[in-house]
This record gives C-alpha cells, sequence and structure tokens, in this order.
C-alpha cells in the first residue's frame, strides 16, 4: 500500500507502508543497536578448521593453559630426540580445555619435528558418543586411513583390528594416539584397551604412545589392572579455568567479534566471575557472553552488567523449561501433580498425596492414570533431573515413602501449573 502525502508545496509524495516499511525499520534499529560485528568468531568450534586453529593459538600465546602445557613438554619431549615418551592419561572436567589444549600441543611438536627431521605423527580419536569395541576401532582405523568410510557393520573384531595393524605397518619413527573420551567404550571395553596396550605395539614398526582424556577420575578403576600394569601411564590434571584465564579467553572474543565500544568491562569480569564460580567451563562462559550480547541487542544496545545477569538467570530458565517441554505426557503430568500438590498442601508432598493430584489430572485431562508404582519410578526420574526433590523416608512400621518438594524457580512452576509447556 502507497500512502500519498503533501511535501508542503502542494506535491504528492509516496512513502512506503506496510510490510516493506516494518523490515526497513527493523533492520535500520537492529543496526543502531548491533553489538556482534563478528557473530561466527564468538564460538571458535563453528569456525572453519584454519580459522579456529588461528583461534587457539591466539589464546595460547597468551599464556592460557601455561602451567598445563608445560607438564605436557616435559613428559613429551624426548619425542624431538626420537625417543618415545610414556603414556600419558589427562582427566579434568567437561570445559577445561583438555582437547584444544593437547591437539594445540602435538599440532606444535609435529612442525618442530618436521623442522628438526624427527618422523612424528599423530592421529586423533574423538570418542564424544559411547562407543562399542567395534565403533571405536572403526573410528581408530579411519582416522590412521585418512577415510571418511565407516567400515561395515558384522565383520570380526578381528579383521577391523588387521586393517588398523596394516594403516600402521607403513609408518616409521613415533607415532602417538590420542584417544578423547576414552572411557566412552561401552562394551567389550577391555578389548579395545588390550588391542591398544598389548597387541598393537608389537606388530607395528613405530614406536607408539598413548594420550588418554577423560572427564572421569574414576576411570582407571574400571580397567583390568593388568593392562594398566602393561600402559605404565602418567596422570595428569587439568584444573578448571580460573576468573582470570576466562576473562582473557572472553577478552579476545570480544576483540575480535564484538564493537568493544559497547561492551563494558565489568561485564566481561562478571561473566567471568559467573563461569568460575560455578565450573570453570569455558564453553558456559562463551554461551553465557552469546546470550547477553543477544539481550544488549534487543534492549538497550550496549552489553553491561545488568544485561550478564538477564542472561545468566534466563539460560537457567531456558535449559529447565528444555527440559520439561521435552519430557513424555506423563512425566509432565507427574511433574504437574506435584507442583498443584505442593501449591494446595503448602509444604511438603508425600507419594500418596502426589497420586491423587495426579489422577485427578489425568481425568480432566483426559489421560488413563498409571498405578502407584509407576508415579514413584517417574518421580525418581524427575528427582534425578532436579525438576523435584523426591526424598525417602522411612514411617517405621507403616513404610517407606517420598516427601516431595519443589525445586523449579517459582516463575517456571507458576507457568508450569498456569498453561503448561
Amino acid at each position: 500500500m502507497i500512502q500519498y502525502i503533501s511535501d508542503g508545496e502542494g506535491r504528492s509524495v509516496g512513502r512506503p507502508q506496510g510490510t516493506e516499511s516494518l523490515i526497513r525499520e527493523a533492520f535500520d534499529s537492529a543496526a543502531k543497536k548491533r553489538v556482534a560485528l563478528n557473530p561466527a568468531l564468538l564460538d571458535d568450534e563453528k569456525l572453519p578448521e584454519v580459522e579456529r586453529v588461528a583461534a587457539l593459538r591466539e589464546i595460547f600465546n597468551r599464556n592460557i593453559r601455561q602451567k598445563q602445557i608445560e607438564r605436557l613438554a616435559r613428559h613429551i619431549a624426548p619425542v624431538l630426540g626420537g625417543s618415545p615418551p610414556p603414556n600419558i592419561l589427562i582427566c579434568g572436567p567437561s570445559g577445561t580445555g583438555k582437547s584444544v589444549t593437547c591437539l594445540h600441543f602435538l599440532s606444535t611438536l609435529s612442525a618442530m619435528c618436521e623442522e628438526k627431521g624427527t618422523p612424528f605423527r599423530y592421529f586423533y580419536i574423538d570418542l564424544t558418543t559411547p562407543k562399542t569395541c567395534f565403533g571405536a576401532l572403526n573410528e581408530l582405523a579411519i582416522a590412521l586411513d585418512g577415510h571418511t568410510r565407516r567400515y561395515r557393520k558384522g565383520i570380526a573384531l578381528e579383521h577391523i583390528q588387521e586393517t588398523v595393524i596394516t594403516a600402521l605397518s607403513g609408518m616409521m619413527g613415533i607415532v602417538c594416539i590420542m584417544v578423547d573420551e576414552v572411557d566412552n567404550v561401552t562394551v567389550d571395553s577391555d578389548v579395545f584397551y588390550t588391542f591398544l596396550a598389548k597387541t598393537l605395539p608389537k606388530k607395528v614398526p613405530a614406536s607408539l604412545f598413548y594420550v588418554f582424556l577423560t572427564n572421569r577420575l574414576e576411570w582407571e578403576r574400571t580397567i583390568d589392572p593388568r593392562i594398566l600394569s602393561v600402559l605404565k601411564k602418567t596422570d595428569l590434571i587439568f584444573e578448571p579455568y580460573d576468573a582470570l584465564d576466562l576473562i582473557e579467553i572472553l577478552k579476545l572474543r570480544v576483540e575480535k567479534a564484538l564493537n568493544r565500544a559497547k561492551v563494558d568491562s565489568g561485564a566481561i569480569r562478571k561473566i567471568a566471575g559467573y563461569a568460575s564460580r560455578e565450573t570453570g567451563d569455558a564453553r558456559k562462559a562463551v554461551e553465557l557472553l552469546v546470550k547477553a550480547v543477544k539481550i544488549a541487542e534487543e534492549s538497550s544496545g550496549f552489553l553491561g552488567e545488568a544485561e550478564v545477569d538477564r542472561a545468566d538467570s534466563m539460560l537457567e530458565i531456558d535449559k529447565t523449561e528444555e527440559l520439561i517441554a521435552a519430557l513424555a505426557p506423563q512425566q509432565r503430568l507427574a511433574l504437574k501433580a506435584c507442583y498443584l500438590g505442593l501449591r494446595t498442601q503448602k509444604g511438603r508432598l508425600t507419594t500418596g498425596h502426589a497420586y491423587r493430584f495426579y489422577c485427578d489430572l489425568c481425568a480432566r485431562e483426559g489421560h488413563r492414570p498409571l498405578t502407584q508404582r509407576r508415579l514413584s519410578d517417574m518421580l525418581s526420574f524427575l528427582d534425578l533431573y532436579g525438576l523435584v526433590n523426591a526424598r525417602v523416608t522411612s514411617k517405621g512400621r507403616y513404610g517407606k515413602t517420598r516427601e516431595i518438594s519443589a525445586c523449579l524457580p517459582e516463575s517456571t512452576g507458576e507457568r508450569l501449573l498456569r498453561a503448561g509447556f
């Protein structure tokens, strides 16, 4: 639609209205409030490999993870002289930079060995998703032969083991195999570890050593002691990032991706403080930064401490609501019945009371109620995911029951009762 207005001299001038005008206004408003100039650079895990390596190199050039790199250097430096180092087990919580630090270190070491003429190669296996022994060997074979194909299921383990041995048989010097999330071999794990520790070193001409990464400190307790004895590993611990490390990581993101004139330095310190106080997870810190930037662009166009506070509370709400939305219908009814009962009872709720509210809710919403035993199982599930607190208490000769209490934010609980998810 075109609306004609006077320009003051008797002439009519056309001015676009409607959708086109709204789009232009929204674009102009967003441009004025834009904080992120290069949003892709906020998260280096989404960058192409070359750009990602360059971004990580800048992080390590700021002496982040210096202590851990020094430890790695002490253990792996003999490679430069042609001597194989001991196997290494690296433990630490998620988001502490284990994978990126080791890959950066091995990449740098490989370049130094090439300059010096020392034969050295390294291969990376990602077991982030749980694998069987066959699946883990499959990943190893793919990494070694440089192909993206998957070896078909149903073939014997001996066949895929022979594929790995054949791929390594043509390599000389020192070979490092880095296994990320090594604890994720869930079926026949001892067969996989025995192959790596005992069989493979005897079958290939190269000198092998392994770098194992895990989030679980107790992982080695699940391994056959004879395998651990053969591995002769050295343990390294990656501590969570502290606030100063996180500030440096976030500053680099700000310099590369954001309009620095629209970012308060206090906001960066606050993000680092939140992340270091909870887990020391760099991914969580970057996630909080991204959320705060989005809030700033939707409101004032400036990233300050208030935007960080809002982002922190919204992340918690978003995760909880996403989890509730993913529940099965009966689980959602059980959760709703608990909060309905807690609002009515004004205190703690027992399993029996919760079941009455659950049956009433099922009748109102047209669902067939499950048994009280099944409800008890669902309460255990909801407790596991932090949606309710369901503590088992003894009533003496009257048996045991669960005392249910709320643990969702009040606003989320009210929304659950009012409209659901």
